[in-house]
């Protein structure tokens, strides 16, 4: 079963002490299983996530999240957000300005692909080429990164 107030709390707790080991957190996903907790989350770094990156980040944070989980048992999972992740929240578009991206958009029902250059609280901007594209959030169907799109 999903615990999105538990995700919510622990991003809140969590945020300000990954940022200052350099980490933008991405996404909190919390499970209750038989087994007791598992949460589930991803960090970012411009200058990309290493496997030791995701050990010291676990370690850090495994107190404050049994401490707000209320499970000294609880199962951890850090990493990357990989090569093609799905956007998920508007939170991930800053996180991820100067990124190359795939926009599907839900009017045209076309993809552009480019890099993130602007995010405000209503829009996103993708330059496509020598273009810029301004994309309503209301008007996203979905979004995902695209790596190939940076050395263009």
């Amino acid at each position: 079963m999903a615990e999105s107030g538990l995700d919510d709390i622990i991003l809140a707790d969590c945020e300000a002490v990954a940022g200052g080991m350099g980490f933008d957190i991405v996404d909190v996903r919390t499970l209750r299983a038989k087994r007791g907790v598992e949460a589930y989350i991803v960090i970012y770094r411009a200058e990309g996530v290493s496997l030791d990156d995701c050990a010291d980040v676990l370690k850090t944070l495994r107190p404050r999240i049994q401490m707000l989980s209320g499970d000294s048992d609880v199962r951890i999972e850090v990493s990357s957000p990989g090569l093609g992740r799905v956007i998920k929240s508007r939170r991930e578009y800053k996180i991820f300005r100067g990124r190359g991206m795939r926009i599907l958009a839900a009017q045209s029902g076309e993809w552009t692909a480019g890099i993130i250059t602007d995010v405000t609280d209503e829009n996103l901007t993708l330059r496509a080429g020598d273009a810029s594209v301004t994309f309503a959030f209301s008007d996203i169907r979905k979004a995902k990164l695209d790596h190939t799109q940076e050395g263009v």
